[in-house]
C-alpha cells in the first residue's frame, strides 16, 4: 500500500504531526497509519565522519604530515548513540511502500542539513516535499501540510547546510591540529569561536591596558522665580564637551560664575516623536532578555523553544528577520486577541490602529521576510498558573513587543537651554511627553520628564549655586551574553544605528539559531569564564588567541568569518555557488597550513599544564 514518511526532528514533533494526520498505530522508532508513516530523527543521526574513517593516514597520533586534511569527498558516518533509530529510518527511505518523503525536521538550515545527511547516506531516491511551519499550533500545522513545498525549492538551503558543516570541519580539525602540535598542548579552533573569542580577549586586554584619567565637571543650579533646574557648562569654542581636564581650570568656572546672573541665550523646543520598535528576532530577544531578566542566550533559547514547541504560545524562534508578512498580518488581530486577557489595555490599542487600516506599520513588509518571520504570539491562550517565572517572562517581552510594533509614536517636546553666565555657557536639556503611544506597552524605555521653565531668550535667571563635580574615564566594559551577541550580530563592529546593524546582520559572526551555544562552549572549554553578566576571556584563551594570531592571524578575523557568513546568506538564496564557496574555504586553510609548516616562529607559552592526549572529536570545533 503507498504510503508517505513523514521524517521530524524530535518524537515529540514526530507526535503533534502524527495527531494532526490522524495517525494513532504505533511502531518501532516511528508512528504509522494507513496513508503515513511518522518517524524522528532525534537530533543529528548523521555527522561528518571521523578524519581517520576519511583517510587512513589521518588515523593515530597527530602528526604535520597528515596536514592539510582536505577529503575529496565528505564520507558521513553514523553517530553510534543512535544508529538504531537511523537504521529504522533508512529501512522506510529504501522500501517500496513508501512513495514520498516530507522533510519535516526544524525549518531552518540546521534542520535541513539533519535531514539530508540521513537522506543522502541512506540512497534514497524518492522524491521530497518540504514542511515548512511558522508555529505548532494544530491550526499552523494544518496550513503548513497544505502548503507542502517541492524539495527542490529547499535545495540551496541544504546547499549551505552542507557549506557550512564543511568549512566547520576543514577549518575545525586542521587549524586545531595544526596549532596543538605547534603550541605542545591542546587548542580547539572554529570558524567562528576563535573570531568571537578574540574579540572577548581583545576587550579584556583593553581593560587591563587603561589608565584612567581624571577630570571634572561644573554643574550649575539655577531659578526662575520659584521654578528651579539644573544645567552642566559647556568648554568653548564648539560648545561640546562638558569635561573639564585639570580641577584649577574646573575651579576658575566656579569662581568665574558664583554670584554672577544668568541670561537666557536661546530656548530651543522641537516636537519629537518615537517610532515604534519592529518586534524581535532571536538575536534581540535574547539581548532583552540578558539585560532585563539576567538570562544566558542559551536560557532564552530553550524557553523560546518550549514556548513555540511544547506550548505553542509563539511562532518559530530561530528567525533573523524582524518583519511580518502581509500574510501573517491579516491574522493579527486573532494573535492579539489571545493575548488579551492578559494585556487588555496595550492590545486593545494595537487592535484599534490594525482596524482603523489608515495606519502603515513598519514591521509588515514582505521583502524582509526571508525563511521566517518575526517572532510572534500565536491564537493559543496563555495559562499563567502553568508556566514558569522566567518562561512568563519572555512570553510577556514577546507579547508587549509584538503589541507595541501597531501602537502609535510616542509624541513629546524636547527642550534645550542655553543660559550664560559671565562668558561661560551651560546647558539644560529635557522632554515633556505629550503621549507615550507604544511606550505604554514597554514603559521601562520611557525617559523620566524634565520640564524646563518656559523661558524667552534674554530673559534672566539667578545663579542658585555651583559644583565641581569629580569623575575618572572609564574603560570599556566587559562583554556580556547581550553586548556580545550584539557584535557578534555585526562581525564586531559596534555599531548603535538600528538601520545600519539591521544591513550589517547578513556579515554577523554565527547565526541566532547558533550564536548561545557558541557562548556556551567557549564557556565549557574554559576559554572564557563568566563573573555575574560579565563575559571574561581567561588566561587560556588569551594563551590560544595570542598562538592562531602570532601564525594565522585571519582565522581569528571577525571580518573573514562575517564575509564568509554572508556567502553562506547569499548561498541560500541561490546567488552564490557551493562549489566556489568551498574551495575559498580549501585554499585558505591549505595556505594556512603551509604558512606554519614554513615558519620559525615559536608560539608563546601556555599558562597551563600541558594537555597532550587530545582526540580530533575533542578538537573539533
Amino acid at each position: 500500500m503507498p504510503r508517505t514518511l513523514i521524517i521530524a526532528e524530535k518524537p515529540s514533533v514526530a507526535r503533534e504531526l502524527a495527531a494532526v494526520l490522524g495517525v494513532r498505530g504505533r511502531g518501532e522508532g516511528c508512528l504509522q497509519g494507513p496513508g503515513h508513516v511518522v518517524t524522528w530523527a532525534v537530533g543529528h543521526l548523521v555527522n561528518i565522519a571521523e578524519p581517520a574513517e576519511q583517510n587512513p593516514a589521518w588515523a593515530g597520533r597527530w602528526a604535520m604530515g597528515q596536514l592539510p586534511m582536505l577529503p575529496a569527498r565528505f564520507a558521513l558516518g553514523i553517530l553510534p548513540s543512535t544508529a538504531s533509530q537511523y537504521e529504522i529510518i533508512r529501512r522506510y527511505l529504501l522500501d517500496d511502500d513508501i512513495t514520498e518523503v516530507i522533510n519535516a525536521t526544524d525549518a531552518g538550515r540546521e534542520g535541513e542539513l539533519i535531514f539530508r545527511r540521513i537522506y543522502l547516506l541512506a540512497g534514497s531516491t524518492k522524491p521530497i516535499r518540504r514542511l515548512w511551519a511558522n508555529d505548532m499550533t494544530e491550526k499552523g500545522l494544518q496550513k503548513a501540510f497544505a502548503g507542502l513545498v517541492d524539495g527542490e525549492q529547499k535545495r540551496n538551503l541544504g546547499h549551505a547546510a552542507f557549506a557550512r558543516a564543511e568549512a566547520d570541519w576543514l577549518v575545525g580539525m586542521n587549524f586545531s591540529r595544526l596549532f596543538t602540535l605547534r603550541a605542545g598542548s591542546l587548542i580547539t579552533v572554529g570558524r567562528v569561536q576563535t573570531p568571537v573569542l578574540k574579540l572577548l580577549v581583545d576587550r579584556r586586554r583593553e581593560i587591563e591596558n587603561f589608565v584612567p584619567k581624571d577630570y571634572w565637571t561644573v554643574e550649575g543650579d539655577f531659578a526662575q522665580g520659584e521654578e528651579t533646574f539644573r544645567a552642566t557648562w559647556f568648554a568653548p569654542p564648539e560648545f561640546k564637551d562638558s569635561k573639564v581636564w585639570t580641577e584649577a581650570e574646573g575651579r576658575e568656572v566656579v569662581d568665574a560664575c558664583t554670584g554672577g546672573r544668568g541670561e537666557v541665550l536661546s530656548m530651543e523646543k522641537k516636537k519629537g516623536r518615537q517610532k515604534p520598535p519592529l518586534p524581535f528576532d532571536l538575536t534581540t530577544l535574547q539581548k532583552e532578555a540578558n539585560s532585563r531578566l539576567n538570562l544566558s542566550a542559551q536560557q532564552t533559547l530553550t524557553i523560546a523553544q518550549d514556548l513555540y514547541e511544547k506550548k505553542k504560545l509563539i511562532t518559530y524562534p530561530r528567525t533573523d528577520s524582524r518583519h511580518l508578512t502581509k500574510e501573517l498580518f491579516a491574522e493579527c488581530l486573532e494573535n492579539l486577541r489571545a493575548v488579551y486577557g492578559h494585556f487588555p489595555e496595550i492590545s486593545s490599542k494595537a487592535a484599534a490602529n490594525i482596524k482603523g487600516g489608515k495606519k502603515k506599520f513598519e514591521c509588515v513588509n514582505d521583502g524582509k521576510v526571508t525563511d521566517h518571520h518575526a517572532i510572534s504570539p500565536t491564537a493559543v491562550k496563555a495559562n499563567r498558573a502553568g508556566m514558569g517565572a522566567d518562561e512568563w517572562a519572555v512570553y510577556e517581552m514577546i507579547c508587549r513587543r509584538f503589541a507595541a510594533a501597531f501602537m502609535d509614536d510616542a509624541v513629546f517636546d524636547a527642550s534645550t537651554l542655553w543660559i550664560g553666565v559671565n562668558g561661560h555657557r551651560f546647558r539644560a536639556t529635557g522632554k515633556i511627553f505629550r503621549d507615550r503611544g507604544w511606550l505604554e506597552a514597554e514603559p521601562w524605555r520611557a525617559s523620566e520628564d524634565n520640564p524646563l521653565p518656559d523661558l524667552k531668550k534674554g530673559g534672566a535667571v539667578d545663579v542658585v549655586g555651583l559644583t565641581l563635580a569629580a569623575h575618572k574615564t572609564k574603560p570599556p566594559a566587559h562583554f556580556t551574553d547581550a553586548t556580545l551577541l550584539a557584535a557578534m550580530e555585526t562581525a564586531g563592529k559596534l555599531v548603535e544605528d538600528e538601520e545600519l546593524r539591521e544591513a550589517m546582520k547578513d556579515r554577523g559572526l554565527g547565526t541566532p539559531a547558533t550564536r548561545a551555544q557558541i557562548i556556551e562552549t567557549l564557556l565549557a572549554r574554559e576559554y572564557v569564564g563568566k563573573d555575574g553578566k560579565r563575559l571574561v576571556a581567561t588566561d587560556l584563551g588569551c594563551w590560544a588567541v595570542d598562538v592562531v594570531c602570532a601564525m594565522i592571524p585571519q582565522v581569528a578575523s571577525p571580518e573573514l568569518t562575517g564575509e564568509w557568513e554572508k556567502r553562506l546568506k547569499e548561498m541560500e538564496q541561490g546567488s552564490y555557488a557551493y562549489g566556489v564557496f568551498m574551495r575559498q574555504v580549501r585554499d585558505m586553510v591549505a595556505g594556512g597550513v603551509s604558512l606554519v609548516k614554513g615558519s620559525s616562529a615559536r608560539p608563546p607559552r601556555c599558562p597551563v599544564a600541558p594537555q597532550r592526549n587530545a582526540r580530533s572529536k575533542e578538537a573539533a570545533s
